[in-house]
């Protein structure tokens, strides 16, 4: 008899476990803002992407790219991780004509979770 309720408290001790691990154990780092906005349009072209994610990032291993409607590179410059937020991510670029542009982002957060992804914004 005591081995099969060992039997069944094992299965319920584990479902406890599971659902009662914090859900940031499970968390990865997710773009959660963007400006100029994913998917958005703006009337002036901006000068910094600026890139909010939910976690604070590692600058070595965090990049943006961007490029134009021909898939040209724009800019140069490499990204940086805010010193007064880690969680921003910013890059500087020059002076973008109008047109739409592809944002290519990468990131590592401080707990060693990768994460990518891309959007588009266009300035009218």
């Amino acid at each position: 008899m005591k081995a099969s309720k060992n039997k069944l408290i094992a299965p319920v001790v584990a479902t406890l476990a599971i659902a009662l691990t914090p859900a940031i154990a499970f968390a990865h780092g997710k773009l959660e803002s963007a400006e100029p906005p994913v998917n958005g349009t703006v009337s002036t072209a901006p000068g910094v992407l600026r890139l909010t994610f939910n976690e604070d990032l590692e600058p070595t291993f965090s990049t943006i790219k961007v490029a134009d409607a021909s898939g040209a590179s724009v800019g140069d410059e490499k990204a940086k991780v805010d010193p007064a937020n880690k969680r921003v991510l910013t890059l500087a670029v020059p002076k973008l004509a109008a047109g739409t542009y592809s944002v290519q982002w990468a990131v590592m957060t401080g707990d060693s979770h990768k994460a990518k992804g891309t959007y588009k914004f266009s300035v009218n």
